[in-house]
């Protein structure tokens, strides 16, 4: 039992009558679900193998309460800075504004808002919702399920392909004492159709605030969903997301996670390969400073026989900053002939600076190829003296390395616009961390 307790779930009564689709029994047992799993659980702490290195001091101390809906427009919609979008989705404060947004006109490709869907008990999107996925190991994800109010549904019919990228951008604004809010976002994908979308998470630059995000994501067989998530939350934000994701036969799932922001975050993505040809990557970097704690968090099961996995993840830690990485792999005994990799590189800019790295690997068929691996260490010093060597000053040497170590991992998304846009910002965190 957790003993750690917390006003989150306080005024639950009350208001789970109002939310959305309350009178709809699927929708009012998703939430009953979600809030009998946080009670039973609390806040996650260390004594979870699954938290083992991640502590939600903020959540735990402060009294947060659950946003309400923003008085006024927030200030920034910056986002991942994408050059061009198919369609630009605004939640803020976890709830779909249609005023901000730019919707599609895309042939074969709706937006909703996931209030909407509620209220008119859209079988697609709650069936999407009620995956029967345990929240044993994510509390925060039960959390975000009894209060679920808003978001976006996005849905491409079969066949369809979406050519350029749909942006979602959840922003928190500014409010009178700690707030959390809850994004949730359902995003469907037919047969053989085609979508790229980017989530972008950003906030008040300073100030405590909170963010539960959950995605819901439904494919298709021979769907190709390429995923991009943006984490550049303010300095003092508390940041939990998870995505969810069966792939079922010849689909294609390839994702990529980018964290710069944040005090105290975690992402955390969990695939089901359920269906023979599935191929599924899993990608990302990350960069924190100050007391920073970044967390990394997938899960894959491979289910059904020859399936693909590979996962690979790069961290820059500097002053006092944690990055963690969690990675496991688990091969069901009927999985044969499936291949599950996993590596993880850390950086670390001073002695103060921390990774903790925990690959896994539990396989129970025997027709397998599966590795991890995981490095640890500084800036070469022989690296930073070649490059003098050839007239560049020591600050711009080790500029050019830490750009090329997080451009090894940020070159593996397939999309031109999003990997510009990334590479961008990443190179904006390394320019504030050497002005700093």
């Amino acid at each position: 039992m957790n003993l750690i307790q917390t006003p989150l779930l306080q005024d639950y009564a009350a208001t789970a009558a109002a939310l959305p689709g309350a009178g709809d029994p699927r929708v009012a047992g998703l939430r009953e679900a979600g809030a009998a799993d946080f009670r039973r659980q609390g806040l996650p702490h260390p004594k979870v193998e699954a938290w083992r290195y991640t502590r939600l001091k903020d959540l735990e101390t402060l009294p947060f309460g659950r946003a309400a809906a923003a008085e006024a427009a927030p200030a920034s919609l910056a986002g991942a800075g994408l050059a061009a979008v198919a369609a630009r989705v605004v939640l803020v404060d976890g709830r779909f504004a249609a005023d901000l947004s730019t919707l599609p006109a895309v042939p074969g490709l709706t937006v909703r808002s996931l209030k909407d869907c509620l209220e008119a008990g859209d079988a697609a999107v709650i069936a999407a919702l009620d995956k029967g996925v345990s929240f044993e190991q994510a509390p925060l994800a039960a959390l975000a399920s009894a209060y679920l109010e808003d978001g976006a549904v996005l849905a491409v019919e079969a066949g369809a392909a979406v050519e350029q990228p749909v942006e979602v951008v959840a922003v928190s604004t500014s409010a009178a004492g700690p707030r959390i809010a809850f994004p949730r976002l359902v995003v469907l994908v037919g047969e053989k159709a085609s979508l790229t979308l980017v989530e972008s998470y950003t906030g008040p630059a300073h100030g405590a605030y909170a963010v539960d995000a959950v995605t819901d994501i439904a494919l298709g067989e021979g769907a190709t969903l390429r995923h991009y998530v943006f984490q550049g939350e303010g300095a003092e934000a508390t940041h939990v997301s998870a995505g969810r994701c069966d792939v079922p036969a010849d689909a294609r799932y390839e994702g990529f996670i980018l964290q710069l922001g944040g005090k105290t975050t975690r992402r955390e993505m969990r695939l089901r390969m359920v269906g023979s040809g599935g191929d599924a990557r899993i990608n990302g970097a990350y960069a924190a400073k100050g007391d920073g704690i970044c967390d990394t968090t997938t899960e894959v099961q491979h289910i059904a026989a020859e399936t693909t996995t590979d996962q690979v993840f790069k961290g820059v830690l500097d002053n006092r900053a944690r990055g963690i990485y969690q990675g496991k792999v688990h091969v069901h005994r009927d999985a044969q002939r499936i291949v599950g990799n996993q590596l993880h590189n850390g950086l670390l800019l001073s002695r103060n600076a921390e990774v903790d790295c925990k690959p896994e690997l539990e396989i129970y068929a025997d027709d397998v190829k599966c590795s991890h691996g995981a490095t640890c260490g500084e800036l070469s010093d022989e690296q930073v003296f070649y490059l003098c060597s050839r007239g560049i000053d020591p600050a711009s040497a080790r500029a050019l390395l830490l750009h090329a170590f997080l451009a090894e991992a940020i070159d593996l998304i397939s999309d031109e616009g999003v990997r510009e846009a990334f590479s961008a910002r990443a190179d904006a965190w390394l320019a504030e961390r050497e002005t700093a």
